[in-house]
């Protein structure tokens, strides 16, 4: 299999927590205002828990709600927290393998998906510095200091059609 696939389908993994985080509305306007308020905070917080959200990445879709219960005690707030996290990483793997197929002596296919977007969102932290989003298009405007709110190549340095213009409403792009 093809690095491109392992990143299409790192990008369904992006769609499938903009959606997970787009159908609770209410609890994305309290983390929207916990974002701004001490957007620190909620970083830090995401770097402690690497380890959640990377099993969570990893997760299939149908397990995620169950584990988010469980491992929050049914926190509303930290579910999103960690579902930003883990949107977050997947944006992050997704960046990790365009690096690689610009350098794709790098990876070797061959591992299930969801384990391998887990392993290439770890991966990004390894790579040059770049920008990159940290907040769904899809959610709103984004609480994240210098973060547009418009989701144009331009105005973005991560800029991914098949993400940026993702319509959870629809599940088209």
């Amino acid at each position: 299999m093809s690095t491109w696939r392992y990143r299409d389908e790192a990008r369904r993994h992006v769609w499938e927590f903009t959606d997970l985080g787009y159908a609770r509305e209410d609890d994305r306007k309290v983390l929207y205002e916990n974002v701004l308020a001490d957007h620190k905070k909620i970083e830090a917080y995401l770097g402690s828990y690497s380890n959640v959200i990377w099993e969570l990445v990893r997760a299939t879709p149908s397990r995620r709600e169950a584990m988010l219960r469980r491992l929050t005690d049914g926190d509303s707030l930290t579910q999103m927290v960690l579902i930003l996290g883990a949107w977050q990483h997947c944006r992050k793997a997704v960046l990790a393998y365009d690096w690689l197929i610009e350098n794709d002596r790098h990876f070797v296919p061959g591992d299930p998906y969801r384990v391998a977007t887990a392993m290439q969102g770890r991966l990004f932290d390894q790579l040059r510095a770049r920008k990159w989003t940290r907040w769904p298009f899809q959610w709103g405007k984004s609480p994240f200091p210098g973060e547009k709110t418009r989701r144009d190549p331009e105005d973005a340095p991560d800029y991914d059609q098949v993400i940026d213009d993702y319509d959870p409403r629809t599940g088209m792009y």
